[in-house]
């Protein structure tokens, strides 16, 4: 009897950490990983701010990403516990920039010690191997094989792309250029495609100065399941597998 209950405890503790391990897996695989932007840019000066920020499992994980004309800085929590950048690594935080290496009497004299004849064969050889090789890709994608595995991988990249897009995009943009007639037709190129963000793009036009203010909001989800299953049916998808592989060959000839 004793040997009975205590193999009745083991079980259940068992099934206990069988749930329990169920209840992350799920929980990891279907939470949604959260993020919103806001950014804004103006010509005169040149500024530009970036915010943008993420968070999982009932913000437990957290990521925040600045960025604006003076540099940039980002951070990780888990909790209320700074994983990145690490207490030494914050050095590198917003403003602090290295200053360019000048190299210009280096390539001053690598210039000169070049022919410009001998640049202009390698160009050519470069383009003919290039030329080459996009003829062999597309004698390849002759076989209905390669269509197939084509058909399929633009499909599920679609598919993860719908998914992960922002739920919610808005966006304003004042536009004045040097001149009217330069204003008109910048004015005529973005209302071309006005189907596209009718219901996510506002446009203010200004035809009296030269203007470019322009300020964005998004946000979104992401669930890590949709994420690994496209990658999954793309990864062991044989065709695309096969395709991927004769397209190494290629590059590497």
């Amino acid at each position: 009897m004793i040997f009975l209950e205590i193999l009745k405890v083991i079980g259940i503790i068992l099934l206990i950490l069988l749930a329990l391990i169920l209840f992350i897996l799920l929980v990891v695989l279907f939470v949604p990983i959260r993020y919103r932007a806001d950014g804004n840019y103006e010509n005169e000066g040149n500024k530009y701010v970036i915010h943008a920020k993420a968070n999982w499992i009932l913000h437990i994980i957290r990521i925040r990403f600045d960025l604006n004309k003076e540099g940039s800085d980002k951070e990780v929590k888990v909790l209320f516990f700074k994983v990145y950048p690490k207490p030494e690594e914050a050095s590198g935080v917003l403003g602090e920039r290295k200053a360019p290496e000048d190299f210009s009497d280096d390539d001053e004299d690598g210039e000169e010690g070049e022919s410009g004849g001998s640049v202009l064969s390698k160009i050519k050889y470069k383009i003919s191997v290039l030329y080459v090789k996009i003829k062999r890709i597309v004698y390849m994608l002759n076989d209905e094989r390669d269509h197939e595995a084509v058909r399929e991988l633009i499909f599920r990249v679609v598919r993860l792309l719908k998914h992960i897009r922002p739920r919610k995009l808005e966006s304003n943009l004042k536009l004045g250029l040097d001149d009217p007639a330069s204003t008109g037709e910048a004015l005529g190129l973005i209302y071309s495609f006005y189907p596209v963000y009718t219901k996510h793009l506002k446009v203010e036009p200004y035809f009296d100065r030269k203007i470019i203010e322009a300020d964005l909001f998004l946000k979104g989800y992401i669930q890590l399941f949709f994420v690994l299953w496209a990658a999954g049916k793309i990864y062991f998808n044989k065709d695309i597998r096969r395709l991927y592989r004769q397209i190494q060959r290629i590059r590497g000839e």
